[in-house]
């Protein structure tokens, strides 16, 4: 029995489950027990006896995996679909739905790339003070953009404009000191319309915190700079040629593509059809085609959407499908990337992104073998368990 927030949980074991061995480990054997305990994986064996007081769960031989991690989501998308005059209230109660709703999808961890007022890190430490149940949150603030313009940011807006190296300094340092995980920045253009010394600058504030920087970039000139000045992930990469590949690899830096944006089936907030078929539908072509490049000379992806989670739950796996369907990437390699490698990128290999003895207990009860056949993930899981706690999903 563990104790947590004044709520007892009771250990629950999970029997006949099927594991993947690089999901697992190496777990060499096919099917195993899993024995959870408070929030931790605490057994794996071919077969457990249920201890005292404990919920026993039989998952007839269906596919365990870590839960799902997305890399690049928004809790919050009403500055992008026009809503911008909502209260504070309103803005957190969506924000707050939004994020169990990622459960729902079997994803068990967001990282936030930009939400307005900060709602992130709200949402984060309700989840954490055991509020409701959703998914880990990993907070990017609010994102930091280039002044374009000469009136300042509607105050609900997600994005936060900077002129210069002193006032990016400034303003990460607010960030951070707002709790902020990560540090957001929106480059854009060819050439950047932000400058080297201001990337420069937030790289460098943010490491000094024990922080890191990720680039929203499309432009190959983009992903060059901010590559050049020290950025940690270049999020969708459109246009990454083989050169920012090789660069990417040599400075241990990570892409994030979000491949499900761009999707046919979904239509991103704020576009028309016309809008899809005049920007989106060439970046969609862009993108399968360098993101396919960098796969097969073997960089490290990381899994990301950018999708609001009501399209995600009504198109289950969207992300997995256009990889496999448009990259040609492999199954277990599109699952290592949802999970692990995510982890690994974020930084918490050693609290998620395996079914491992030792880890949080974050999982996903899968019905079929994903690594065999990828069109299992279409589907909603059968069971979400995040921090040892389960999750029924909601139809």
């Amino acid at each position: 029995m563990v104790i947590r927030n004044d709520v007892i949980f009771m250990p629950i074991l999970l029997k006949h489950c099927r594991l993947i061995p690089e999901l697992s480990d190496g777990y060499a054997q096919t099917y195993a027990d899993i024995l959870v305990c408070g929030n931790q994986i605490q057994a794996i064996q071919p077969t457990l006896e249920a201890p005292a007081n404990c919920q026993e769960i039989d998952c007839q031989g269906k596919t365990l995996l870590p839960g799902l991690i997305d890399m690049h989501n928004h809790l919050n998308w009403s500055y992008v679909s026009g809503e911008q005059s909502l209260t504070d209230f309103s803005i957190l109660t969506k924000s707050c739905l939004s994020a169990r709703r990622f459960l729902d999808c079997g994803i068990t961890t967001v990282r936030d790339m930009g939400s307005p007022k900060r709602v992130s890190v709200a949402v984060r430490s309700a989840i954490e003070q055991g509020l409701f149940q959703g998914p880990r949150i990993i907070s990017g603030g609010i994102i930091l953009r280039p002044l374009v313009r000469s009136k300042p940011a509607d105050p609900y807006h997600f994005l936060r404009y900077v002129s210069g190296a002193e006032e990016m300094t400034r303003f990460v340092r607010e960030e951070l000191g707002e709790s902020a995980d990560w540090i957001k920045l929106y480059v854009n253009g060819d050439p950047p319309d932000m400058f080297p010394e201001e990337v420069r600058a937030a790289v460098r504030t943010a490491a000094i915190h024990g922080k890191k920087v990720a680039a929203h970039c499309h432009t190959l000139s983009a992903i060059h700079m901010c590559l050049d000045e020290g950025v940690s992930t270049i999020e969708h990469g459109s246009y990454a040629d083989a050169a920012a590949i090789e660069k990417l690899k040599a400075e241990n830096a990570h892409l994030i593509p979000t491949l499900a944006t761009l999707a046919p089936e979904v239509t991103p907030a704020g576009f028309t059809s016309e809008m899809v078929q005049q920007f989106l539908t060439p970046l969609l072509e862009n993108s399968v085609k360098n993101i396919s490049a960098a796969y097969r000379a073997g960089l490290t992806l990381g899994f990301g959407t950018d999708t609001p989670v009501e399209q995600l739950c009504r198109h289950m796996g969207l992300e997995f499908k256009m990889r496999k369907e448009y990259c040609g990437m492999s199954n277990i390699d599109i699952l290592c990337q949802a999970t692990l490698d995510s982890a690994s990128i974020l930084g918490l290999e050693h609290i998620i992104g395996q079914v491992k003895e030792g880890l949080c207990a974050d999982l996903i009860l899968v019905n079929g073998n994903p690594d065999a056949d990828i069109t299992a993930m279409y589907h909603r899981p059968e069971m979400v368990m995040v921090r040892g706690q389960l999750y029924i999903p909601q139809a």
